[in-house]
């Protein structure tokens, strides 16, 4: 659907998206209205249709905007000059993992698991707009690094899959489950190890 790209379009698409993301964490995905999300956002139902066809593409953009603030950030690590795959790993990989500590990033992550037996459509918004886009930019990072001859890959993808699973570990296990951390699985200690393996494992 096309849309103006106005500065006044654009504030009120990000508050109809900061109101429909407070309104899903509060009431679950089933429990949330479109009437709900209006009356927060303080605009009218056909505003919001005219922004976005309905409750999944709604979520699937908040998905889309979490994952475009730390692909900023990936982009930077990316950019940065001299810098050597240890470096960069473990810049990207506390990145990463920091985002999936986020409580925003574990209270969504809980709803979709929540809702997804149910609301099949959900599920697949949030992997394509979550999942899909972040194994992307993490693959185009670990491509780089190889280009650059830090790396030796075969399959960036493999390896992104390698060194995004190291990374949800006990940490974050503990985290999304609300269990008191592990002193001895810290985030520190956790993008360590993971960086590690990454280079025993595809490093020149």
């Amino acid at each position: 659907m096309a849309r103006s790209d106005t500065p006044r379009t654009a504030a009120k698409r990000a508050a109809i998206l900061d109101a429909a993301q407070a309104c899903f964490l509060e009431s679950g995905y089933a429990g949330t209205s479109m009437d709900q999300m209006a009356a927060r956002a303080g605009v009218s139902k056909a505003t919001i249709y005219a922004h976005f066809q309905g409750k999944d593409e709604l979520f699937g953009a908040i998905i889309c905007r979490r994952c475009d603030d730390e692909a900023d950030g990936l982009g930077a690590v990316a950019a940065t000059p001299g810098q050597d795959a240890r470096a960069a790993l473990t810049a990207a990989g506390r990145q990463l993992l920091d985002m999936f500590l986020s409580p925003e990033v574990l209270r969504i992550y809980r709803v979709v698991v929540a809702e997804s037996a149910r609301h099949p459509d959900l599920a697949d918004a949030f992997y394509r707009a979550g999942p899909v886009r972040g194994r992307q930019r993490v693959a185009d990072l670990l491509a780089g690094l190889a280009a650059r001859g830090e790396l030796r890959l075969d399959d960036p993808w493999q390896a992104t899959d390698a060194f995004i699973g190291m990374l949800r570990s006990e940490c974050f296990q503990r985290a999304l489950f609300g269990l008191p951390p592990n002193p001895a699985a810290t985030p520190d200690s956790t993008v360590a190890a993971a960086v590690d393996i990454m280079l025993r494992a595809f490093g020149r």
